[in-house]
């Protein structure tokens, strides 16, 4: 991101200006591939503000994403089954979350996203200084409105210009993913398990995404793990998560020793241990290849054209590679990521093999 001379001194002088903030609050309530992306925002902070203790309020189901990261202080998990209250204890509930956040005197909240339940808790926390995205109907709580825009730019690029906005100075755009050690015995029991060995190629496969017009279809995942299983250093790792958990019985028919079936719904972290184990993955545009890209694990996505500007980021990195396909959209009861032909993808398998 090239920033002009005019830009460099606005963040000089709020870094100045912002030097003696104890208590940093980060907002990013979002899923699992945005936390990823979010890193580089938060080593950015971390490095501009090194005597500043950093928390970051995520949903409660992804807080081991951040586990270990050395630029976040505390993780304050937030249960958005709450959404299902309705009535008086919703509001009883909220208003505790946010009577706790307020106990902590933050003296500045950064919101990576819009939205009004978030303005709100960052007005209500007390803090002096709080920024988030313009793009809000609730602008008016917020002491710095970012113009930064979704969907315009890469993710990457987003929350940099968020945390840049507050006078944090970029240090690269490499993401991170910290493997936490307490999932280390897991690890080695589960590839006990499997018989897996040094001689072993892994390919890891991730055959789910958010949404349907991103999952290539379920045959061509097939024909391809044929295709792979002709190898016989190869063992495929079929993953599982809690949208895989119906995908994986169409593969059922496929029976060979050399397939391990992972189901990692109940864990990120077991997840992340498997995939770092991999040669290569293979998947979808899901939060799972963003984790490979954090671990510089060599990836594989099958990639809709029309998110190429704002989520393919990771081409300066040569381990991460992109084959390029169109949505089907036409059929709301066959809808997938379609045109993405299966020898393209075994044949840039071996390619990557092969280095």
């Amino acid at each position: 991101m090239k920033k002009s001379i005019f830009h460099l001194l606005i963040i000089g002088f709020t870094l100045l200006n912002n030097k003696n903030i104890k208590k940093i609050l980060v907002i990013n309530t979002k899923y699992l591939g945005d936390l990823i992306v979010c890193t580089p925002a938060l080593r950015a902070l971390k490095k501009s503000f090194p005597n500043s203790s950093i928390s970051i309020l995520v949903r409660q189901e992804y807080k081991e994403v951040l586990t270990g990261n050395p630029n976040v202080d505390e993780i304050i998990p937030f249960d958005f089954s709450t959404k299902k209250i309705r009535g008086l204890e919703r509001l009883k509930r909220e208003w505790k979350f946010v009577r706790y956040l307020r106990r902590q005197k933050f003296d500045a909240v950064i919101s990576l996203q819009s939205g009004d339940r978030y303005a709100q808790w960052s007005f209500l926390t007390g803090a002096k200084i709080r920024v988030a995205p313009k793009k809000q109907n609730m602008g008016f709580l917020l002491t710095e409105k970012v113009e930064v825009y979704e969907d315009t730019i890469s993710y990457l690029d987003y929350y940099l210009k968020i945390a840049e906005t507050f006078g944090a100075s970029a240090d690269g755009k490499q993401t991170e993913f910290h493997l936490d050690n307490d999932f280390k015995a897991w690890f080695e029991s589960f590839i006990g398990k499997h018989n897996v060995n040094s001689d072993d190629q892994l390919i890891g496969i991730h055959a789910g995404a958010s949404e349907p017009t991103k999952i290539w279809p379920l045959e061509k995942f097939e024909n391809l793990i044929e295709k792979l299983l002709a190898d016989h250093k190869v063992k495929i790792v079929l993953f599982v998560g809690p949208v895989e958990k119906k995908i994986v019985e169409l593969f059922s028919q496929i029976q060979n020793s050399r397939i391990i079936v992972a189901d990692t719904s109940g864990s990120i972290q077991q997840l992340a241990w498997l995939i770092n184990s991999c040669r290569l993955f293979i998947a979808n545009d899901s939060g799972a290849r963003h984790i490979a890209a954090a671990l510089n694990v060599p990836s594989i996505t099958l990639f809709p054209e029309d998110k190429i500007s704002c989520w393919k980021f990771y081409e300066e990195l040569g381990n991460q590679h992109f084959i390029i396909g169109k949505r089907n959209m036409s059929d709301p009861a066959n809808m997938f990521l379609d045109s993405i032909e299966v020898d393209t993808v075994y044949e840039k398998v071996r390619e990557i093999l092969s280095k």
